[in-house]
């Protein structure tokens, strides 16, 4: 009879114990944004120098240029404002935006200067791989993808 008090204080304990890390594993995730905004692709794809380039790098381009409205609500007031994506491509899997580079708009490449001007497509569709940055003067592509920090 003793056992049986012992076996079930240890499965108690045991339970407990895994309940507990369960609990604390779910209270360290990070918090998950909203999934990623929906988009319609755009048939309608220009020539560009940068489809070129991307055709050879071995990306299929299957959407053209894309404005994403946004709406934020700031003490109830409506602020309305757009990001525009130039192309939507793939490669195998995998789905990449793409933002050409802009003269007037220059990236700064540093951690804070890609935060900056391209983190927020980064957040708006988390389930892209990643961004590709083109510079079509100089024929190159930075991919761009969002890593966590820890080590």
């Amino acid at each position: 009879m003793q056992v049986d008090g012992y076996l079930m204080v240890i499965i108690t304990v045991l339970l407990l114990f895994l309940f507990y890390r369960g609990i604390q594993s779910w209270l360290r995730k990070p918090a998950v944004l909203r999934r990623g905004l929906r988009f319609e692709l755009n048939e309608e794809i220009e020539d560009h120098p940068a489809v070129d380039l991307l055709k050879s790098a071995g990306y299929e381009v299957i959407s053209g240029k894309l404005k994403v409205p946004l709406t934020f609500k700031v003490n109830r007031m409506e602020l309305h404002s757009r990001l525009f994506i130039d192309y939507v491509v793939v490669q195998g899997e995998e789905l990449f935006l793409v933002r050409l580079e802009r003269p007037r708009q220059p990236v700064d490449w540093t951690g804070s200067g890609v935060r900056k001007e391209l983190l927020p497509f980064l957040l708006l569709y988390p389930d892209c791989s990643g961004l590709l940055y083109i510079d079509a003067d100089y024929s190159e592509i930075k991919v761009i993808v969002l890593d966590s920090d820890d080590e």
